[in-house]
């Protein structure tokens, strides 16, 4: 005699999000449920977590926010303080800043990385203009032979430009993502 396993889950205000999320799939409402479970053990027999998909987006600066309210120990306060100074925000803002990041995998820049960006982005202006008075001079036939420009000046600049802005961005996504 076969035995038929089945589970019962009370989804409630659930049901239209998993309906959706199952059909965006090609897949039946049950199927979706047993992948996820077979995840779930998966994972478990590899000793980590369930990959879960999240579509979050950048959020729109007239996008209503909801208050979540979270309680620390005091220990845990005072880091997170030190932290939120140390990259220039306030507790509240480097929380989210913390959340925002894990969910979009995107840079939450703070003062230090976007005074760092402002200053890099200036010093290329400069190379942009320098470049563009060159190639005037240029075609126009005003560049003496003993003057050709400098070139490798330029291209050291543009590297050092490179390579403040990866770093920043780098190093903003390590801390985000620890």
């Amino acid at each position: 005699m076969r035995v038929r396993e089945r589970l019962c889950v009370e989804l409630a205000a659930l049901r239209p999000d998993w309906e959706a999320w199952c059909a965006r799939r090609g897949v039946t409402t049950a199927e979706g449920v047993r992948q996820l479970i077979t995840a779930a053990l998966d994972a478990e027999d590899a000793d980590r977590d369930v990959p879960v998909e999240t579509a979050t987006r950048s959020t729109a600066v007239d996008e209503p926010r909801a208050r979540v309210e979270i309680r620390l120990i005091q220990s845990e306060l005072e880091a997170v303080d030190k932290r939120a100074v140390a990259s220039g925000l306030t507790c509240n803002r480097w929380i989210l800043a913390l959340i925002r990041a894990q969910l979009t995998r995107e840079p939450q820049l703070g003062q230090i990385e976007m005074r760092l960006l402002s200053d890099s982005n200036r010093q290329l202006a400069t190379v942009s203009r320098w470049l563009a008075q060159l190639a005037r001079d240029a075609s126009a036939g005003r560049l003496p032979p003993d003057r050709e420009p400098n070139l490798g000046a330029v291209r050291q600049l543009i590297d050092a430009h490179l390579r403040a802005v990866t770093a920043v961005i780098r190093a903003n996504l390590d801390r985000w993502s620890r």
